[in-house]
C-alpha cells in the first residue's frame, strides 16, 4: 500500500510540473500586450520601460522561468495586472464559492445518479426504465449554455420562484460577514445556526447546481445501470435468485458492489467536467467564482491571472483523481495486491 501511495504521488507531482511548465510558456504566446494593461491607457514611453522592468519582462524567458518557478514554489503567482492584487489573495476569495457550486452539484448528480441507475437497472425494459433513459440522455444532450438560460426563463421569469443570479441577497452577505466566515455560504449558514441565511443560500445556488448536475447526472446514470445489468447477468448473481432470494435483494447484496468501482471512476472524471463547466455557468448566473474570474482575465489578457487558475484548476483535478486512486484498492484489494 504504501508503494501504491508514493507511486500515486510521484505521477501527481510529475503531471503539475508538466502543466505549470506548459501554462507558462502558453501564457507567453497569447496575443496583446499585458503591460499596457498594468501601466493604463495613453503611457509615456518611461512608464512602459518602468513597467516592463518591475514585470521582470525585460529579462529572457528562461530566467522569468526560473522566477515563475521560485515564485511557485513560495505560492507567489504575482499580481493580477486588470486588478492589481495578489493572485493567490484573488483566487482566495473566489475559491470556495465555485467549489461549494461543484461540490453541491457533484453531491446531487452522483446520489441520483446512482439510485435511479439501481433501480432502472432492476426494472429494465419497464416504463420507469425507459423514462430514466431518457432522462439520462437529455442530461447528456443539453448545452450548458442553453440550459441554463432556459432554466432562468423558466424559474426566474414566467415562474418567479428563484432568483436569476447571484450568489446571495444583499441582507445574507451582510449578515454572514458576523459569522465564522470560511467563504461557503452554505457551511457558514449552517455553521451560524442561521436558517433564513440557509434558506437564501439554497435558492441562489439551485439554479447554477441544476445545470451543472445535468450532464453528470445522465453520465453516472448511465454507468450504474449498465453495470448492474451485466452484473445481473454473471453466474454468482443467477446463484442467488436460485437459492430464492429476490433480484431487488440480491442487488444490494452484491450486485451494487460491482458498480462502485466504474461509478467512482466517472465521478472523478466527471469533477473535471464541472470544474470546466464553471466558465460558462458562472458568467451567466453571475456567480462570483473562479470561473467568472477566468473568463475575465481571458478577455483582458490577464495572464498571471490564467496562469494561476490554470494551476488552481489542475492542482484540484489532481488532487481529486489521486484520493480516488487511493480510494480503488479499498473498493477492491486486488488492486492493492498487484501495485504492492
Amino acid at each position: 500500500m504504501v508503494k501504491y501511495f508514493f507511486n500515486k504521488l510521484l505521477s501527481m507531482i510529475i503531471v503539475l510540473t508538466v502543466v505549470s511548465t506548459i501554462t507558462f510558456f502558453v501564457s507567453r504566446l497569447l496575443p496583446g500586450d499585458p503591460i499596457s494593461l498594468w501601466v493604463g491607457d495613453h503611457p509615456t514611453k518611461e512608464q512602459l520601460e518602468t513597467a516592463k522592468k518591475d514585470l521582470g519582462f525585460d529579462r529572457p524567458v528562461y530566467e522569468q522561468y526560473k522566477s515563475f518557478l521560485v515564485g511557485l514554489l513560495k505560492l507567489d503567482l504575482g499580481f493580477s495586472l486588470r486588478t492589481r492584487q495578489p493572485v493567490l489573495e484573488e483566487l482566495s476569495h473566489r475559491f470556495f464559492a465555485t467549489f461549494e457550486l461543484v461540490f453541491v452539484s457533484m453531491f446531487v448528480a452522483v446520489l441520483f445518479g446512482f439510485l435511479l441507475g439501481l433501480f432502472s437497472a432492476i426494472q429494465q425494459g419497464s416504463s420507469f426504465d425507459r423514462l430514466v433513459r431518457g432522462v439520462g440522455y437529455l442530461g447528456l444532450s443539453f448545452p450548458l449554455f442553453w440550459l441554463g438560460m432556459i432554466l432562468q426563463l423558466i424559474f426566474f421569469g414566467l415562474l418567479k420562484w428563484l432568483p436569476l443570479q447571484g450568489r446571495s441577497s444583499g441582507f445574507a452577505e451582510a449578515d454572514i460577514d458576523s459569522y465564522l466566515n470560511t467563504g461557503a455560504l452554505l457551511l457558514d449558514s449552517l455553521i451560524a445556526g442561521n436558517m433564513e441565511l440557509v434558506g437564501d443560500a439554497l435558492i441562489h445556488i439551485t439554479l447554477p447546481a441544476l445545470t451543472m448536475v445535468f450532464g453528470v447526472f445522465g453520465l453516472v446514470l448511465r454507468t450504474t445501470r449498465a453495470s448492474i445489468i451485466e452484473t445481473i447477468q454473471e453466474p454468482f448473481f443467477k446463484t442467488y435468485l436460485a437459492y430464492g432470494i429476490s433480484k431487488k435483494k440480491a442487488v444490494w447484496l452484491s450486485a451494487y458492489k460491482n458498480t462502485l468501482m466504474p461509478v467512482t471512476t466517472v465521478s472523478g472524471l466527471s469533477f473535471g467536467l464541472m470544474l470546466g463547466g464553471t466558465f460558462l455557468v458562472e458568467s451567466i448566473f453571475d456567480w462570483p467564482g473562479l470561473g467568472q474570474f477566468s473568463v475575465l482575465s481571458i478577455l483582458s489578457n490577464d495572464f498571471p491571472a490564467i496562469m494561476g487558475v490554470t494551476l488552481l484548476y489542475t492542482t484540484t483535478y489532481v488532487s481529486i483523481t489521486f484520493l480516488i486512486d487511493l480510494f480503488y484498492p479499498l473498493i477492491d484489494p486486488r488492486i492493492k495486491s498487484a501495485d504492492v
